[in-house]
């Protein structure tokens, strides 16, 4: 389906419709369950509760992501109900850390009495820590980033990057952004591809040797410092993983770089910037095929950025919840 809103073409197809359908619609019950978490909390009663039995459950491909569940009894007007909950909402946290998960559960022993809250519009579904938490926010984000990347790809032109047509280079445009931080613009290209080869070096030797001495050790003489060699390891691979966004960026600037002596050497009138224009950056970020050279290093640019967002993003959340 085409149609043009002010001058602007979209083009949704059935694909593109379902991911955004989909999105909002992950992005909806994260939002309600969150509001539903609110309401249960200003609402709770507190009842005794007995525990029955807690648990630790692990899920993810590798088995990385930890539940908790507390199944517990308890009565409120005169009708006795067991619910597993923690805490409010469907939406359950997860723990990227077994010891994380250990303390939530660590108070609550089986056959110990504990207080439980109810929410008296849902009597069946008491919990225990009377809080809201942030894990209906993954759905939001989630289910947001998903439609409004669906949205993005429908938006603008079917065909940026292709076909741009580009002038003969000019000894006055081949001599500019030569420079970058002080630094010859080729000499950053090789720091950030020597920097990502050895930085994706030393992380998995580090993790390596992490195993082998995890293994091999005995868990008693196991110190975490850094004269310890598991320390050492650790740092090694936290220095290392640091690097490899770091040469990222430097890539990506690098790239950027290349980009705009493209852009110069297209005629005027020349398209819209893709790194002004998400939706024309988004497309070309999807395209497989038929990219010409300015395409593909729009691609490669904006591929490196996001890509060294992301990792950042991902040793940021990793130190926090350490």
């Amino acid at each position: 389906m085409q149609f043009t809103v002010r001058g602007t073409p979209i083009t949704l197809t059935p694909l593109l419709l379902a991911a955004i359908v989909l999105g909002l619609a992950v992005a909806g019950y994260g939002g309600y369950d969150y509001v539903q978490q609110s309401d249960a909390v200003d609402d709770a009663v507190a009842v005794e509760t007995t525990v029955i039995d807690t648990e630790i459950s692990n899920s993810g491909s590798r088995g990385v992501i930890y539940r908790v569940t507390v199944e517990h009894t308890y009565q409120y007007r005169g009708t006795e109900y067991t619910s597993e909950r923690v805490f409010p909402g469907r939406i359950s946290p997860m723990f990227t850390v077994r010891s994380d998960a250990q303390r939530v559960i660590e108070p609550y022993e089986s056959s110990a009495t504990a207080t439980a809250y109810v929410d008296p519009d849902a009597p069946g579904r008491a919990f225990l820590n009377r809080r809201t938490t942030l894990a209906p926010f993954t759905f939001v984000g989630f289910g947001g980033l998903l439609a409004l990347l669906a949205t993005l790809h429908a938006v603008g032109a079917r065909n940026p990057g292709r076909n741009t047509e580009l002038r003969p280079t000019s000894e006055r445009e081949s001599a500019r952004h030569e420079m970058l931080f002080g630094v010859n613009r080729d000499t950053v290209h090789r720091l950030s591809k020597r920097l990502l080869m050895i930085a994706l070096t030393v992380l998995l030797m580090s993790l390596l040797a992490m195993v082998v001495l995890l293994l091999t050790g005995e868990s008693s003489s196991i110190q975490p410092g850094l004269t310890d060699p598991v320390g050492f390891a650790l740092l090694t691979a936290i220095v290392a993983a640091l690097a490899v966004p770091t040469g990222l960026a430097l890539y990506g600037l690098w790239s950027f770089t290349e980009y705009r002596r493209l852009r110069e050497r297209i005629p005027e009138p020349r398209p819209p910037s893709p790194f002004r224009h998400p939706s024309r950056l988004v497309t070309i970020l999807y395209t497989r095929e038929g990219l010409d050279t300015y395409g593909r290093r729009v691609k490669l640019t904006g591929f490196a950025f996001v890509l060294a967002a992301f990792l950042l993003a991902v040793c940021v959340y990793v130190f926090v919840t350490a």
